[in-house]
């Protein structure tokens, strides 16, 4: 019918869809494909890894929205994820038992409900980052990825990256980072590690891709760096590091045992004198990372009607997440990662009639290790 009264367009039958109707719809072949093993299947965020479509048009994973809109529903006396109206304000009937399943595999038991808030909606940004990543470093094979979903029609737990009020919950941030037009990405397996830089540009990219092995207290064990001249329109593997390898454990005794816990692998990226991008991967589960308090320092400055925050720690600092209490501003970056040593320099507007005074007061930072110690 579609070719018949207008031929000039061309016709999808499905989504997903091989253009094959009613026949292996997800195939990986031709068409697009729905991935929800992660979210309805309950399987971890590394089974991404085994899927190659040739455009991932849906996949998703649940997060809480901000405390502040779920205020607008729920008493305090409701903040729990069993609660009635908790399970009301539930798009899937299994959605809350599926996002505590998946966060106690991945991170330590909130200490409290503003903590369970900040998890969840860490744990849904992490879950896409991980798939996106993936998939960007095969653009030969898969053409694109679109996450469910963008946007709520009410205040509720879902798939969204903004929720009914527009507020960016973490997903949102991070996914400026992982869908840069270059793209800084590890490759992480065990005790190996692979640098990619994706890049997306119709012109090459050239930088310098900068790596340490090292502890959370900013010690350095190992440390490299590599010329990147990534390829337009594609990922170009930059490095590959084993630090199981004889010649290296023999440098970092006690790498596969108990140290494990207090290492991270950390890469940054530069053009020039400017950091680009700046990723990190753990030898464990970040339920089990030796965290410390990360001597956070924060300097906060105005400059017109901009406020800037430079912040810097001591240790590692994971997930940092920046609120100004009682706006819903947004920053120029969010939930990122500050290892030892290094520094995160972030923008806001400064609300309308506020002064520094007033901002610095209302300034609230935490990380990871915040959410259970």
């Amino acid at each position: 019918m579609v070719a018949t009264d207008d031929p000039d367009h061309a016709y999808w039958p499905s989504s997903p869809s091989s253009d094959t109707p009613f026949q292996n719809v997800n195939g990986e072949v031709q068409g697009d494909s729905h991935y929800w093993e992660v979210w309805h299947g309950r399987k971890p965020f590394t089974a991404y890894r085994g899927t190659f479509p040739r455009f991932q048009s849906e996949f998703g994973f649940q997060a809480l929205p901000p405390l502040k809109t779920i205020q607008t529903y729920a008493e305090p006396a409701d903040w729990n994820m069993t609660s009635y109206v908790m399970e009301h304000h539930q798009r899937n009937a299994s959605g809350n038992g599926l996002m505590i399943g998946q966060m106690t595999d991945t991170f330590r038991t909130a200490k409290d409900f503003p903590s369970l808030v900040y998890l969840s909606m860490v744990l849904q940004a992490e879950g896409i980052r991980y798939g996106v990543e993936h998939w960007r470093r095969f653009p030969d094979r898969v053409a694109g990825a679109l996450y469910w979903q963008l946007n709520d029609c009410w205040p509720v737990a879902s798939w969204s990256s903004l929720d009914y009020f527009g507020r960016w919950k973490a997903l949102h941030y991070m996914a400026k980072r992982f869908f840069a037009p270059v793209l800084l990405s590890i490759l992480d397996d065990g005790p190996r590690m692979g640098i990619f830089v994706t890049n997306d540009a119709t012109e090459a990219w050239q930088g310098t891709a900068r790596w340490t092995l090292e502890m959370l207290s900013g010690e350095a064990l190992a440390s490299g760096e590599e010329a990147v001249n990534a390829a337009p329109l594609a990922a170009t593997h930059v490095k590959a590091l084993d630090f199981a390898e004889a010649i290296v454990a023999d440098q970092i005794p006690g790498m596969l045992g108990g140290n494990r816990r207090d290492m991270i692998f950390t890469c940054e990226l530069w053009q020039g004198n400017r950091l680009v991008a700046r990723n990190i991967a753990t030898f464990v589960p970040n339920k089990h990372l030796a965290l410390v308090d990360p001597g956070l320092s924060i300097e906060t400055t105005r400059k017109a009607a901009q406020l800037t925050i430079e912040l810097a720690a001591s240790s590692l600092a994971r997930f940092v997440e920046l609120e100004l209490e009682g706006t819903d501003t947004v920053f120029s970056d969010n939930y990122f990662d500050i290892p030892a040593g290094r520094t995160a320099v972030i923008t806001c507007p400064l609300p309308e009639g506020w002064d520094l005074r007033q901002a610095r007061a209302a300034l609230r930072v935490r990380s990871l290790r915040d959410s259970y110690a």
